[in-house]
Parts: structure tokens; C-alpha cells; sequence
């Protein structure tokens, strides 16, 4: 990472969701503090490197909240690399950087690769069962019922174990969020606004 200008991950979606957060705290990192060979110390190197992936696949990013992170681009065809100028990219570069201008992104510009990113976001199963139970509120509706992430879990769990065996009540927020489900802060804490399709007695957790 202090050696190289890019680094590019092969068949990006065999990459684990496991590793993921990994590579995040890889790709946000400034510097490193390293101990070469025969060295008795570490000493600061500053992050070179940045990351591409590629894929044939398009269902890849696992994680909605930490999407911001990935440009991710659909190749429609041949990508045509004659007629580039290297060098003066790299002198244009050089040129804004000594210029001070801005390298970072926005909260509004990281909300629109969000939005962006959507497409390539790998669907949980999670979300296949609480759209056969839920929807989320609209406004007008009189039938909604604020419930817990932890109320909703349980709920779904109930409906179908087999296939939320894997997932856990503490990340199933997550899937809400990704999901775009209305979120209100209460006394009894962040309530999600969902309407129910099947009959059901709610407990609120």
C-alpha cells in the first residue's frame, strides 16, 4: 500500500462479506506504521495506494451504510484506451492537489453514489421475507404500527426460521435502512413505521 498507485481486486465478488470491513478500514486509511525486514523499528509510511475491483457480477456491495465508500461503474462495452494522456492527467492532478482543491466528497455527492450504489447491492434474503409480511408506511395510512427492529426480527423469525437462521437482531436495523423503512426516535426508542400483511399480534421489544 505505500508502494504501489493501484491495487486491483480480481473477481471482486468472491471477496467474503467477512473481509469487508477489512478492506474499509484499509481503503480509509492515511498511513501505516511498518517494521521492515531486520528493522528493530516501525516507522510511518504514508498510504499510496488506491483500490479497484472487477467482476462479471453485478450483486456485490453487502453493506448500504458503508457504500459510499465504492464507485461502482457498469461496463456496457469495450473501454477504448487509446488517445489517453498520462502524463498530463498526472500534471493536472499535481496542479489542483498544490492548489488546495477539494479531494473529498460532499455529504450530498456521497448520498448520490449511495443512491447510485443500489443497484449493485446484494438483496438479502431478510428483505424477501419482510416484504411478504410489511410494507413500509405511507403517509394517510391507518393501519401502521411502530415496532422495534428487534420486534420486527422477531416477528420475521417466526414467520420464516429456515431463512432468517443466519441473520441476527442486532443487524437487522441494517436491512431496514436499506430498505428505506421510516424511522422515529421515541421513549421506547427508534420505532420503524411498517404496515402488516397478515394478521399478527405485535409485541413491542
Amino acid at each position: 500500500m505505500d508502494a504501489f498507485g493501484l491495487i486491483n481486486l480480481d473477481e471482486f465478488d468472491r471477496l467474503p462479506d467477512r473481509k469487508m470491513a477489512l478492506l474499509k478500514n484499509w481503503m480509509q486509511m492515511a498511513g501505516m506504521n511498518v517494521r521492515k525486514a531486520h528493522a528493530k523499528h516501525f516507522h510511518p509510511l504514508p498510504r499510496l495506494a488506491s483500490f479497484i475491483g472487477t467482476t462479471n457480477q453485478k450483486n456485490l456491495l453487502s453493506d448500504p451504510t458503508g457504500s459510499r465508500r465504492f464507485l461502482c461503474v457498469e461496463v456496457q462495452g469495450k473501454i477504448n484506451c487509446e488517445s489517453i494522456e498520462h502524463d498530463q492527467i498526472y500534471a493536472q492532478l499535481k496542479n489542483e492537489l498544490q492548489k488546495g482543491e477539494r479531494h473529498w466528497f460532499t455529504s450530498g455527492e456521497e448520498e448520490a453514489i449511495m443512491r447510485s450504489n443500489e443497484a449493485f447491492y446484494k438483496r438479502p434474503i431478510e428483505e424477501d421475507v419482510f416484504h411478504a409480511c410489511f410494507r413500509a408506511a405511507c403517509p394517510g395510512d391507518l393501519n401502521v404500527h411502530p415496532l422495534s427492529a428487534a420486534s420486527i426480527f422477531q416477528i420475521l423469525k417466526e414467520k420464516n426460521p429456515a431463512a432468517m437462521r443466519g441473520s441476527t437482531a442486532s443487524n437487522f436495523g441494517k436491512v431496514l435502512t436499506a430498505l428505506h423503512i421510516e424511522r422515529k426516535h421515541t421513549r421506547y426508542g427508534n420505532l420503524y413505521q411498517v404496515v402488516p400483511l397478515t394478521l399478527h399480534t405485535f409485541h413491542r421489544i
